[in-house]
C-alpha cells in the first residue's frame, strides 16, 4: 500500500513517505487494534487512511472512494 501526499508536504515528506509505508501493515493493525479494544468495534479493521501535515490539520479535509484532498 502506498502513502500519498496531499496538501502542502514539508521538503522532507518523501522521507517520511517512504518510513510510512515501511511500516503501513504494522501501524494499520494496531490501529485496528485500538478500535477493537479500546472502542470496541469487534467487526472492524482499518483498511487505509490518509496523513495530513500538521500546519494543515485545521483546513477541512474531504476523502472520497478515489482519495483524499485539503480545501
Amino acid at each position: 500500500m502506498s502513502v500519498e501526499a496531499v496538501g502542502n508536504p514539508p521538503p522532507e515528506a518523501d522521507q517520511i513517505r517512504l518510513e510510512i509505508e515501511a511500516k503501513l501493515p504494522e501501524i494499520i493493525s494496531s490501529f485496528s487494534q485500538v478500535l477493537q479494544q479500546q472502542f470496541g468495534f469487534n467487526d472492524l479493521q482499518v483498511g487505509g487512511f490518509t496523513v495530513v501535515p500538521r500546519q494543515e490539520s485545521g483546513d477541512k479535509i474531504s476523502c472520497d472512494e478515489d482519495g483524499c484532498s485539503i480545501t
